[in-house]
């Protein structure tokens, strides 16, 4: 099921808007951006920023809500279609069990200097803490995040499809 390939540029094939968000609503300083570029003559969405651990940040995402939302047991992962800086990125996923802004699966990459599709495969995803469900299969996945983070560097990423598989 593809979610989005920019055939709307900044909504998804749900009809949902990709928002930024960045660690300054926790007091972060963190700061970047998301346009619609184009690489490689391939259109995405391009998320730029200097990534910062101080004051308990170190985060820059682009994040869209699932409506109708996807049941985990009707997919094997997700997969993202990306052209990196040679970084680490996460995908995130929200559940109706993650309510804190802090609670969500999470499965790491990495990125090269060319477009690669990343399989992420649901059981490989890591719960961000210890009182959330330890696997996400069984639960409706109510967002998908792709972040730069937990880490201090420059983000430098496209994303030209997501979806699952």
């Amino acid at each position: 099921m593809i979610l989005d390939q920019l055939k709307y540029p900044k909504l998804t094939n749900q009809s949902q808007k990709w928002n930024f968000i960045t660690d300054q609503v926790m007091g972060g300083v963190s700061t970047g951006k998301f346009i619609v570029d184009k690489i490689k003559g391939v259109k995405c969405y391009r998320m730029m920023g200097n990534v910062s651990t101080k004051n308990n940040g170190g985060f820059i995402q682009i994040r869209a809500k699932l409506k109708p939302e996807i049941n985990s047991k009707d997919y094997n992962g997700i997969y993202v279609k990306v052209y990196g800086n040679e970084k680490n990125y996460n995908i995130h996923l929200r559940t109706g069990l993650t309510l804190a802004p802090w609670q969500y699966y999470s499965y790491t990459f990495s990125t090269k200097k060319n477009w690669t599709e990343i399989r992420a495969p649901l059981k490989e995803f890591k719960k961000s803490n210890f009182y959330q469900p330890q696997s996400i299969f069984g639960q409706n996945i109510k967002s998908v995040g792709l972040v730069a983070g937990f880490d201090n560097f420059k983000s430098n990423i496209c994303l030209s499809e997501i979806g699952f598989y």
